[in-house]
């Protein structure tokens, strides 16, 4: 749905919205208190979720999501941290950190 949300602006907000509408009707309440502290998080982490780039071994990551979830669903205290979805800062390789 991120990726079909048919405007050019919002749509991790909407994103959040229909999560958030979604887990209601099953009854898991919750705010949206860790998704206004980390957006930019959770909007690099759709993102990372679905970039891939096989001539660069580069495959999908939905481990960012994951983490975010488990804060959100059971309380964890994972990492949100920007810096854990750059691909620059893994030193993946020259070749990536140009072409980003």
């Amino acid at each position: 749905m991120w990726q079909i949300h048919p405007f050019r602006d919002g749509n991790t907000r909407t994103i959040c919205v229909f999560i958030q509408k979604n887990l209601n009707t099953l009854n898991i309440k919750t705010n949206n208190d860790l998704f206004k502290e980390n957006s930019i998080f959770f909007r690099n982490a759709l993102v990372r979720s679905q970039y891939s780039n096989k001539e660069q071994n580069i495959d999908y990551d939905y481990s960012y999501l994951i983490n975010f979830f488990e804060n959100l669903l059971l309380n964890s205290n994972n990492n949100l941290s920007n810096d854990d979805l750059d691909l620059k800062e893994k030193n993946i390789s020259k070749k990536i950190i140009h072409s980003l």
